[in-house]
């Protein structure tokens, strides 16, 4: 008998369950790329995928997640047969997605996108502080 909770159960009380997928979206190309490339993580290894869609980080975006970019995960997850769940985001995101990483995550999957130097510095990088603060390894997408 398979004792793995994993194939008991795909969806329990905790945030995060072991070996989950965790993903930050964003409604932008590299955020479709690294959604894609987290569902098809979460399938080959069986295990939910857990997503936080982002803003766009664009000075004069809505601070609201767009219905887009959740119905591009739940769309994504149920085509491939992985279960999902959307966190809503965080006001410090990159510590919602450390936490998560914390929580028995086998991978957070980041979009990134070039920027200059002078917006890096203005905006500050989730992706950088994931990468460096990340309990498990972390994967960068670009589009």
């Amino acid at each position: 008998m398979d004792e793995n909770p994993r194939n008991e159960n795909p969806v329990d009380e905790n945030p995060v369950n072991p070996g989950s997928v965790v993903v930050a979206v964003t409604d932008r190309p590299e955020g479709a790329a690294a959604l894609a490339w987290a569902v098809e993580r979460a399938r080959t290894l069986g295990v939910r995928l857990d997503a936080v869609p982002l803003t766009s980080d664009a000075p004069s975006s809505p601070v609201h997640t767009s219905q887009q970019v959740r119905r591009s995960v739940e769309d994504g997850a149920r085509r491939a047969g992985v279960p999902a769940r959307l966190h809503d985001p965080d006001p410090d995101v990159a510590e919602q997605l450390i936490a998560l990483s914390g929580a028995g995550a086998d991978v957070v999957v980041l979009p990134v996108r070039q920027r200059s130097a002078t917006m890096k510095f203005l905006l500050g990088s989730i992706a950088q502080r994931v990468i460096g603060e990340a309990a498990c390894p972390v994967v960068t997408v670009r589009a």
